[in-house]
């Protein structure tokens, strides 16, 4: 039986083609070794700056590339209007717009504010953070 499995790899190198070369190499390997029969690396793309900085600041923990990321206002604001919704603007929680890794930037419409990516950790821990600002 031959199945295909789509493969994601959080790769920290200077630019995208260096990481599309570090993929094909990691799938050539594989190929070499007669685990992999074919193999496609299909794009590579910047993630968020949440991401690189944990990256850099060596705090990144397993696993959060592939959660969902919520912009949140990292000024006082109440907290039913402390996270973004691309639909209704500054909301609640419940409301925002959940983000892949990927999008590296932030909406135009909370450009020129305070805001930023944060990892949703669910409501609890969220309306948390927003409070203890």
């Amino acid at each position: 039986m031959a199945y295909l499995a789509t493969l994601q790899l959080l790769i920290d190198a200077e630019s995208e083609s260096a990481a599309t070369v570090m993929s094909s190499d990691i799938a050539s390997h594989l190929q070499a070794d007669g685990q992999v029969l074919d193999w496609s690396v299909s794009d590579a793309r910047a993630v968020n700056e949440t991401i690189r900085d944990s990256i850099v600041n060596e705090t990144y923990v397993s696993g959060e590339c592939f959660g969902e990321y919520i912009v949140v206002s990292t000024t006082k604001r109440p907290q039913d209007a402390s996270f973004w919704s691309n639909t209704y603007g500054w909301t609640a929680y419940d409301l925002a717009t959940r983000f892949d890794a990927t999008v590296a930037d932030l909406p135009k419409a909370v450009q020129h504010e305070s805001a930023a990516f944060f990892l949703d950790r669910g409501p609890a821990s969220m309306l948390a953070m927003v409070s203890a600002r």
